[in-house]
């Protein structure tokens, strides 16, 4: 079977002269000469192997094998210009996909402030954070699927690159009315029996605040545990005992719901960004780490 050698040049008049019925008002559209259209039609007329147009008067009426051929072209056009718009929406990341996954404690205290700064910056691009329990998850799926994980600045991987993020601060919360109220600074000896709401066991900073309180000899209170900060201010604020969380901005429901004041000790639980060596970035992503390390230190810490 011969192949057809069509050109764009002589689909792109053919379709023009379909829809003007005129090779002078196509040649316009086109910006090219009236010959030079009569000659793309002729050449596609001899590829095709039969006639595209019978003259009627002045116009140039197309032939039920034009119809036919033409609505296939209208398609492909179509297929052509949805090319051009989806390559242009990937170059503007419309179509493109960020993928991070942070630890609890980082999901709602960096997080959702690195996201608000890249979609002012590329406001098309889509975005999905996932929450993995234990810092070895998120590395572990960071070197899998994910664009970037976030997670304590103290994990350490020869396979994975970390950019240190905004360093946060711990803080006492406590319900309303709670004794301890009028202090403007909690010790360790003010929460001494306390009923005290914890991180889950394989939480790095559970592991931190456990261990000053037993090399303090300080006994709490330990019956009630959550995952996330959230949760935990949630169970404060029931009245079901007192904590140390970690923040580094408002904490919704703070003076309404429960009660906050600096704790005495500076708790280090600082984040970090981080992203696989052996796996090839994508625009969005390349575009998402320029940011971080350009902005990061704009995050501001609460004073």
């Amino acid at each position: 079977m011969t192949q057809l050698k069509i050109t764009f040049r002589q689909i792109d008049a053919f379709k023009n002269v379909v829809q003007t019925g005129t090779v002078t008002e196509s040649a316009r559209v086109l910006g090219v000469s009236q010959p030079a259209v009569s000659r793309l039609i002729s050449d596609l007329e001899s590829e095709v192997g039969f006639k595209l147009f019978a003259r009627s008067g002045r116009n140039l009426k197309a032939t039920p094998e034009a119809l036919l051929l033409v609505e296939e072209v209208r398609r492909a056009l179509s297929g052509l210009e949805q090319i051009k718009l989806t390559a242009s929406a990937i170059k503007r990341f419309k179509h493109a996909q960020l993928r991070l996954i942070a630890t609890p404690a980082f999901s709602t205290l960096i997080a959702p402030q690195l996201i608000q700064k890249f979609a002012e910056r590329q406001p098309e691009a889509m975005v999905s954070l996932e929450i993995q329990s234990t810092d070895v998850a998120v590395e572990w799926m960071v070197s899998q699927n994910f664009d970037f994980g976030i997670a304590p600045a103290t994990m350490v991987n020869p396979v994975t690159n970390s950019h240190p993020l905004t360093n946060t601060r711990s803080i006492c919360v406590f319900p309303k009315g709670h004794r301890l109220e009028h202090k403007n600074c909690i010790s360790l000896k003010d929460l001494e029996h306390e009923s005290f709401v914890s991180y889950l066991p394989d939480s790095n900073f559970r592991f931190e605040v456990d261990e000053i309180f037993n090399n303090a000899g300080i006994t709490r209170t330990l019956q009630y545990e959550a995952r996330t900060t959230d949760a935990i201010c949630r169970l404060v604020a029931e009245g079901l005992g007192v904590s140390i969380i970690v923040t580094m901005g408002t904490l919704p429901g703070a003076g309404e719901d429960f009660s906050l004041a600096p704790f005495e000790l500076d708790i280090p639980f600082n984040g970090a960004l981080i992203w696989s060596q052996h796996k090839t970035m994508s625009a969005v992503a390349k575009d998402f780490l320029e940011m971080v390390q350009s902005e990061f230190s704009s995050i501001e810490e609460p004073v």
